[in-house]
């Protein structure tokens, strides 16, 4: 015989039972912006830009050793691999000169040396072919996130290795790829000429494709946050030639996380 208590007592547990045996579905996440290495506060390293401003047609002033530009800044960001970075910006200037659409490059900064190659900063949304097509609108780090990476480029420029060639990568030494600046860039060509073995093709007209996955799919990658080789590290320059962090995505299916950012390339 249940005293009045002790009902009390069965209905609380009845309930708790109830409330244990449901299932709480939680709210969904929202939805995650595409992402590049942080944006921290800018630590400017030089003086204001000499000559005119970011419309100017000519090349951002040059001082300093190694031609380190005036009027560029620095900050410092996490990795994906928890490690912290220290990211470039050269100073603004014309994009078609630039080779960025925003008007700043983040890896071979000096243009003196560089005139046809440079490293631009920037996101797109999911992963996407480092050779999908250009929407012609302009994006960047300094702008906004990107349609496909080869918005990144500025008219006139368009990511290195789009259209197959090796060489354009070429025209700078293994040294200048690895110390092209903070972070790590990414070229439209995987490290390797043919998915099987470790086949490279070092003549001048050298042609590899942007393997979606698989056996050295992963793209070409320059700068200080590249961080590994793959298994095959001939491709293009003997003994040096890097790609991004991880082996699970490839030049034809990457996100800009992972990328970090593209090479362009004049032409």
């Amino acid at each position: 015989m249940w005293t009045k208590r002790g009902r009390r007592c069965l209905s609380a547990l009845a309930l708790l039972a109830v409330v244990a045996g449901c299932t709480i579905i939680p709210p969904p996440p929202p939805p995650v912006a595409p992402q590049w290495y942080g944006q921290a506060q800018p630590i400017p390293y030089g003086g204001p830009t000499q000559g005119a401003g970011p419309e100017h047609a000519g090349y951002p002033a040059m001082s300093g050793p190694g031609g380190m530009q005036t009027g560029a800044t620095s900050d410092t960001t996490t990795d994906d691999r928890g490690r912290s970075i220290r990211l470039e910006h050269g100073a603004p200037g014309n994009p078609a000169v630039v080779g960025c659409a925003d008007g700043r490059r983040e890896a071979f900064l000096d243009l003196t040396r560089f005139p046809r190659i440079a490293g631009c900063l920037g996101s797109w949304m999911g992963r996407q072919s480092l050779r999908a097509a250009p929407t012609a609108r302009a994006c960047g780090d300094e702008i906004g996130p990107c349609d496909t990476p080869a918005d990144l480029c500025a008219p006139g420029w368009h990511v290195c290795g789009a259209n197959g060639a090796v060489q354009e990568l070429r025209q700078v030494s293994a040294v200048d790829c690895e110390t092209a600046g903070g972070g790590r860039f990414s070229a439209a060509i995987s490290h390797c000429k043919a998915q099987q073995g470790c086949s490279a093709d070092p003549s001048p007209a050298a042609s590899y494709s942007c393997f979606e996955h698989g056996w050295c799919s992963e793209p070409v990658c320059c700068g200080r946050d590249c961080g590994q080789f793959g298994a095959c590290r001939d491709g293009v320059w003997q003994q040096h030639t890097h790609i991004p962090e991880g082996v699970d995505q490839g030049c034809g299916s990457m996100d800009s996380h992972r990328a970090g950012g593209v090479l362009c390339c004049l032409g």
